[in-house]
């Protein structure tokens, strides 16, 4: 379960760095605010309606290795968006789509392998629903709040300067360098890190599907 929540918070600071930095993607690599609407469109449609077809997915290959492909994705994902406007917006929302397609298999491999766990402690004797819920909820809560605060970090290290509606400020390379590693670079390191502790995890009970 250690092993499981340790990368279930990466896995969630990196999803929501991701959030927190489409807007800033949008109008500073692009220059273009409405393509904000556009980007999370691409993110949040997928997610809504890939479930269905990951659950097949993992039927065939177990939710651990479900869980590390869909973080993989993710990794790689993530560096694809670096070439911001040279890519074209088209591609843009194509790779954006894939991780949204990648985040409800975070959402989804994640969450069923709780019961596994609750199951294979009270097999042990040992009954721990309400402690494993209670932590998880935390550790959800606690991604979702650190996310966009890493990626604050990232653009105040870069030089980034606020802007207020109506009150355009000129930005430096290296603010603009810093919000597009915020959006590539960080989310990848970081989901990797999420890999290396779900490779520890050793319950992956398929029968329990």
């Amino acid at each position: 379960f250690r092993f499981l929540t340790l990368s279930y918070l990466f896995t969630g600071i990196t999803t929501h760095i991701f959030l927190a930095a489409v807007p800033f993607y949008s109008e500073y690599s692009f220059d273009d605010e409405r393509l904000t609407a556009v980007f999370m469109g691409a993110f949040l449609v997928p997610a809504a309606v890939a479930g269905p077809v990951w659950k097949k997915v993992s039927e065939r290959t177990g939710k651990q290795r479900a869980l590390l492909f869909c973080q993989g994705v993710f990794v790689v994902g993530s560096l694809a968006l670096w070439p911001g406007e040279a890519m074209g917006p088209g591609p843009t929302v194509a790779v954006i789509a894939v991780l949204g397609t990648a985040f409800a298999g975070l959402q989804l491999f994640a969450f069923s392998l709780i019961p596994d766990i609750v199951a294979a402690a009270e097999s042990r004797g040992t009954a721990r629903a309400g402690a494993y819920t209670g932590v998880w909820t935390a550790t959800e809560a606690t991604g979702t709040a650190i996310g966009p605060y890493v990626y604050s970090a990232v653009l105040a290290a870069g030089g980034f300067v606020s802007t207020t509606e109506g009150q355009a400020v000129a930005q430096t390379d290296s603010a603009l360098l810093a919000l597009l590693i915020g959006v590539t670079l960080v989310p990848a390191a970081l989901m990797v890190v999420a890999v290396a502790f779900q490779r520890r995890f050793a319950l992956d009970r398929m029968a329990a599907r």
